[in-house]
């Protein structure tokens, strides 16, 4: 049955680009920010497609409409865009062309591409053009102003101030690193304008909440030799935000402020943007003259937490992992009572989360699937979709929050009930995996890509195998995804970025049987000092996440002696951390059966 709705928007972008002679228009997910997840008002592509996932690129033509995503979101996507003019392009399958491949069969055909250079980076543009560079028409005015009647407008919360007791570091000494830090230290002369909202966050120690589940605030940062200016609406700025950013020596400028400011910059000024800025800054130096494109400063400062941060993942850890205990014991006598749902799950744990000292929000949308929902690796649950859980089979659950000193992120796949062999034989495969890259120790600069085969070496010896990444960075009370290493399998950037001291990354491995079942288990480790040798100092880590491993669906003759021993002691580690903050009795007792040693 077609999608009226979605159909209808199409159609009134079609008439769009016919008036403003585009053959073809892109719509990605991106914002002008070149954030993971845009504040509402930049989610045009889920306007227009009906597709909500994170990662998705939309591409229209008069004739066609197609709608690129990646393997975590094939069958959220097919669901999603069934009866819309969308027909889904899988990306990395055999056979599907890349957006820039798309592009360049159909260049014959192809007037101009447009897009909208606010919500597009230059790498974005390099990336679908490549080869075709002639066909790229970026817009100054985007369509979806006019298209969206009831757009919702750029968001404003008030923003709050992260002491100096939590960030280990003041905003002011972060600024001066920062500007230092460009152009290879020189004295003057040069200035860095900053979009990304987590590095802004960072840079100035101030959390917002414009974004849902991220901590952020809409605002541009300009860093130059006299000081640094800060662009956003300064309505959101309570008296003490403002005389944090007095203290700081930070000036405020109205959002859109950064245009006249960079037009205002003494001739011969040198231009630094990260590689994630947009076309509408970058369009400003059509020649290039003085513009210097390059990483960002603020990725590989950030990643390495200091002793504050540390101790804050620490606190917060300890106090989400006894809500989580409160909730298990819950959710084992609840549900053979029957009558739980999935968007049940969600509500519990978050209310019990809602208790802690502390607690800021979620830090993720809740993923709590059920028997074939736990196979989609990033499903949500709503009205329609939301299962009943019965005493039997498996349940994934991913889950997290924030907290005013540190930020969560926790898988655990559940038995609910007796299990399958299958069942069985891939959680143990999964655990074993989870297990292997805990307990690496490597030396100092070894990358992500070098680590996850720790992760995938018994479940590819067996046959399996999962799509996403092994790994991601953790923010501290900032995005649950926090850059700029991974550990993974695939030869990137992010995969090739050697690790230190003081790095968070998170360890979850999973395998996915479609239509049956899923298992993911994860945990967030933070990187610490090991032995230092004859052949260098190494690296090992510690896990900070605190809450019981499923020992129900184990196979426990698949364990090495190895690995038996380091779950034994993980879970004397959960127990002795926890059990502290457990005033119910029923709840130590729980926790006291749930980390017995094998």
């Amino acid at each position: 049955m077609e999608n009226h709705t979605i159909s209808t928007r199409v159609e009134a972008l079609r008439q769009w680009m016919e008036r403003h002679g585009i053959g073809c228009f892109i719509v990605p997910s991106t914002d002008p920010h070149d954030s993971e997840y845009p504040p509402e008002h930049w989610k045009a592509r889920q306007w227009l497609t009906g597709f909500d996932g994170s990662s998705g690129t939309a591409l229209v033509t008069p004739r066609e409409a197609l709608l690129w995503t990646d393997s975590r979101y094939f069958l959220q996507a097919e669901a999603q865009l069934a009866g819309t003019p969308f027909s889904l392009m899988r990306e990395g399958q055999p056979g599907t062309p890349s957006v820039n491949r798309w592009l360049t069969a159909h260049a014959d055909s192809l007037s101009a591409v447009g897009f909208v250079a606010a919500t597009t980076t230059c790498a974005l543009r390099d990336e679908w053009f490549a080869g075709v560079e002639a066909l790229a028409a970026p817009c100054a005015d985007d369509p979806f102003d006019c298209l969206w009647t009831d757009r919702p407008p750029i968001p404003a919360e008030p923003v709050s101030v992260q002491p100096l007791s939590l960030t280990g570091r003041t905003a002011a000494d972060k600024l001066r690193e920062l500007y230092a830090a460009t152009a290879g230290g020189e004295a003057g002369g040069h200035v860095l304008l900053l979009n990304d909202l987590s590095e802004i966050a960072w840079a100035l120690n101030l959390r917002g909440n414009d974004i849902p589940y991220n901590p952020l605030f809409v605002a541009y940062l300009l860093i130059g030799p006299g000081g640094a200016t800060l662009f956003t609406d300064p309505r959101r700025l309570t008296p003490e935000a403002r005389a944090h950013l007095d203290a700081a020596g930070v000036a405020v400028g109205p959002y859109d402020g950064w245009r006249d400011a960079l037009s205002r910059l003494p001739r011969g000024t040198q231009m630094h943007l990260p590689l994630g800025m947009n076309l509408a800054v970058t369009e400003l130096f059509p020649s290039g003259e003085g513009l210097v494109v390059e990483p960002s400063p603020v990725p590989s400062r950030r990643a390495v937490k200091t002793a504050e941060e540390q101790e804050g993942f620490r606190r917060a850890m300890t106090r989400d992992g006894a809500a989580l205990v409160s909730f298990l014991r819950w959710l084992d006598e609840a549900v053979p009572r029957g009558g739980v749902t999935e968007l049940d799950v969600d509500r519990e744990l978050t209310a019990r989360r809602a208790a802690q000292p502390g607690y800021c929000g979620l830090s993720f949308a809740t993923i709590a699937g059920y028997g074939p929902h736990g196979a989609i690796v990033h499903y949500e649950a709503d009205t329609a979709s939301a299962a009943t859980l019965k005493p039997e089979g498996l349940l994934l659950l991913d889950s997290g929050a924030h907290y005013e000193d540190g930020t969560t992120d926790i898988t655990r796949t559940l038995a609910l009930g007796p299990v399958t062999d299958e069942e069985r034989r891939v959680y143990t495969l999964v655990l074993k995996g989870h297990i292997g890259l805990s307990r690496c120790r490597f030396p100092e600069g070894t990358t992500g890509l070098e680590l996850d085969l720790a992760a995938r070496q018994d479940m590819w010896r067996a046959g399996y195998d999962f799509g996403h990444g092994t790994g991601h960075g953790v923010g501290s009370r900032l995005c649950v995804h926090e850059g700029p290493h991974q550990v993974r399998k695939d030869c990137r950037a992010c995969t090739l970025v050697p690790f230190r001291a003081g790095m968070t990354i998170t360890d979850e491995p999973g395998i996915y049987v479609t239509g049956r079942f899923g298992v993911r288990i994860e945990n967030t480790l933070l990187t610490v000092p090991g032995p230092v040798t004859d052949f260098g100092r190494f690296l090992e880590f510690e896990p900070l996440t605190l809450c019981p491993i499923d020992l129900r669906p184990v196979d426990r003759s698949m364990l090495t002696a190895e690995e038996t021993a380091w779950l034994n002691a993980y879970h004397a580690t959960v127990r002795t951390r926890l059990m502290p903050l457990l005033a119910d009795e029923a709840d130590r007792r729980w926790l006291e059966a749930a980390t017995q040693p094998l």
